[in-house]
């Protein structure tokens, strides 16, 4: 009989991804929602499905949830955001620009995709708790120096 040799198993490269705070998730979810709020009156709620907001904001708040477990202090626990990911924020930043936002929260929206991209030569490997990403909990955390206020 022939006897099949096993496939060598592919090589995965580990993806990197940045660390965003709780405080940073806080502020992009009122991004994503904004930007949901703009589409729907813009667009009429019957032609707007919406879903997706919620599906990527219960997506972070699972990987939020496993950090708490990796990082009990609500002040160090860094969240992975992956660098595919960041075009949620740039559509969001896109909408607002055109479905005229506040200034304020188009404002607030632009900061936090700078910050975003400011993090990405820091980008770390993640790894997996129960199929949800997070942050090694024995390195260190990267500390980013705080944009300057804008007048």
């Amino acid at each position: 009989m022939f006897r099949r040799t096993p496939e060598p198993a592919p090589q995965v490269e580990p993806r990197e991804a940045i660390e965003i705070t709780l405080q940073d998730l806080a502020t992009l979810e009122r991004v994503l929602l904004e930007a949901d709020r703009l589409r729907r009156t813009w667009l009429h709620s019957s032609q707007y499905g919406g879903t997706q907001t919620t599906d990527i904001m219960a997506l972070l708040y699972q990987r939020a949830g496993a950090a708490s477990v990796v990082q009990p202090d609500p002040q160090r626990a860094r969240i992975p955001f992956y660098r595919a990911e960041f075009q949620w924020l740039a559509d969001a930043v896109l909408s607002m620009e055109t479905h005229y936002a506040r200034r304020g929260a188009l404002d607030e929206a632009r900061q936090l995709l700078n910050k975003f991209n400011a993090l990405l030569g820091r980008a770390r490997a993640i790894t997996h708790m129960g199929g949800t990403a997070v942050f090694d909990p024995d390195a260190p955390p990267v500390v980013v120096p705080a944009l300057p206020a804008q007048d």
